[in-house]
């Protein structure tokens, strides 16, 4: 099954930790097609007077700017099949270019008050690479209520 292509899925490539830990890539061609990716997305914003979005999110990655960063791509994607098509390319071309499957379910969560998680599986299947898998990993809550998470890979 092949996911759609979203400003979600954008966005969470756009600040992977793969990014953030000095551009360090298992694979040579990663690196460029990110920075295919960056430019891509960059130079749209550009040309619709956006890319103060885009800075503002690099500048301070918090929860509000990022998702303000993906409703405008999604808007972009929407609108502009062009634009959406070199991002599937490029997203799939990362996809096959990157062995290494890395998944991660509520991390970086900071609360005043309580969390609360059920019913979380993470599963993978068919892969030749190497697995990551990450659950409940750096949170500041009051209180932690739990249940019923899996991880398979």
């Amino acid at each position: 099954m092949v996911e759609p292509l979203t400003g979600a899925v954008i966005v969470s490539l756009f600040f992977s930790e793969a990014i953030k830990e000095g551009g360090k890539f298992a694979v040579k061609g990663v690196a460029d097609t990110f920075a295919k990716l960056v430019s891509t997305i960059r130079q749209k914003l550009t040309t619709e007077g956006m890319e103060g979005l885009l800075i503002r999110a690099e500048k301070d990655p918090t929860e509000k700017n990022k998702l303000q960063l993906q409703d405008e791509l999604q808007e972009y994607i929407n609108a502009d099949e062009i634009f959406a098509n070199q991002l599937k390319l490029l997203v799939e071309e990362l996809k096959t270019q990157d062995p290494k499957i890395r998944q991660v379910i509520l991390s970086g969560i900071e609360l005043n008050g309580d969390l609360q998680a059920q019913n979380i599986t993470q599963k993978t299947s068919g892969s030749s690479g190497s697995v990551d898998q990450e659950m409940l990993t750096n949170i500041e809550a009051n209180n932690i209520n739990v249940g019923d998470l899996t991880q398979e890979g």
